[in-house]
Order: C-alpha cells, then sequence, then structure tokens
C-alpha cells in the first residue's frame, strides 16, 4: 500500500452548494473512470499497444489518476471554504480504521 503525501492549492469556486456538488460530480467520474480501469483487466485490454507504447489500461489508469485528483481537489475546496483543518480530520480518519482493524 502507497502512503500519500500531497500538497493541494486550494481555490474558490463558485457557491457553497457548488462546491459540495463538485465534489459529487468527481467522484462519479472517479468511479466511471475506476470501472474502465476495470474493464480493460478484465478484457485483457493490457496488451495491445499504440504507436506511442501505450495500452488501453494505461490510458486508463492514467485517466482514473486524473479524475482522483479532481477529486481531492474538490475535497480540499470544500474544506477551505469552511476553514477546515483536513490534516486533523485525516488522523481521526486514521484513528477511525485502525480502531476497524482496517490496517494490517
Amino acid at each position: 500500500m502507497s502512503e500519500y503525501q500531497l500538497t493541494v492549492h486550494p481555490f474558490v469556486m463558485g457557491g457553497e452548494k457548488d462546491a459540495a456538488n463538485k465534489v459529487l460530480e468527481e467522484a462519479s467520474e472517479a468511479r466511471e473512470a475506476a470501472q474502465r480501469v476495470r474493464e480493460c483487466e478484465s478484457w485483457h485490454m493490457s496488451n495491445a499497444v499504440d504507436a506511442s507504447g501505450n495500452t488501453a489500461y494505461d490510458y486508463a489508469t492514467r485517466r482514473l489518476a486524473d479524475e482522483l485528483a479532481d477529486c481531492i481537489q474538490a475535497c480540499c475546496n470544500l474544506a477551505a471554504r469552511y476553514d477546515i483543518d483536513l490534516s486533523a480530520a485525516m488522523e481521526r480518519c486514521e484513528e477511525r480504521n485502525r480502531e476497524r482493524g482496517r490496517y494490517e
């Protein structure tokens, strides 16, 4: 499992409702991108290589990474709107997950 340390520069985008809806929009797009990766895996599309040396799987995983980044950006934008300390929230989240036995 990877551990992530990210730097995100939040920005204001629209009103409160717009900021909250953007999280949902980006999460939906990430879900669709994850489905495409799964399809590439099940259809064995990781073997066909284009002129650039990339497979359908390569393109699908890159799109998923981009959609996940968009989702993280949207979450950080929403948190910044309310002056929420996400670092502290992530620590609490990790503690809850430890209590639930989700870490080895």
